[in-house]
């Protein structure tokens, strides 16, 4: 016995695109609404891990941390047909906090850090996928996106 129907339509072509981004959920709507309206990506792949795309600037490139998300890229790229990867670091993340033991705004150097590390480890293992990296802003309760180039 079905508890709800979704009234969005099956659409079965792929868009060839991955958001990767933090997993926490008050940016979810804004993720989505970035993705589709400013960048053009409906129905794009999403992977959202505590950290985003921390999980691709592991120091140790033997970790397990660091071999996981290698293997779920491997598997996207190949099934998903991947193209295009967008990455995105938010303001005020949770696991920089944690992780650093500082406040968001002395986060943010760390947080370019790691997006730029993950660019170039996402060149490095899928030179022909075209990769962006945006860092999500909290001005009160306006959210506002901003390119980070590599």
């Amino acid at each position: 016995l079905s508890v709800f129907t979704s009234m969005e339509p099956w659409n079965h072509e792929r868009i060839g695109a991955l958001a990767l981004y933090c997993s926490d959920g008050r940016w979810g709507e804004a993720f989505d609404e970035f993705c589709h309206k400013h960048l053009l990506i409906p129905r794009y792949d999403r992977w959202a891990v505590p950290g985003g795309p921390a999980w691709l600037a592991a120091s140790d490139e033997s970790g397990a941390f660091y071999q996981a998300a290698r293997q779920q890229l491997d598997f996207l790229v190949r099934f998903h047909e991947l193209e295009r990867v967008v990455l995105i670091t938010h303001f005020g993340c949770a696991y920089y906090g944690h992780r650093l033991d500082k406040n968001p705004r002395e986060c943010l150097h760390a947080q370019r850090e790691d997006v730029h590390t993950a660019m170039n480890t996402l060149h490095r293992w899928y030179p022909d996928i075209r990769v962006e990296a945006y860092l999500a802003m909290r001005h009160g309760r306006l959210l506002s996106f901003h390119r980070l180039t590599d």
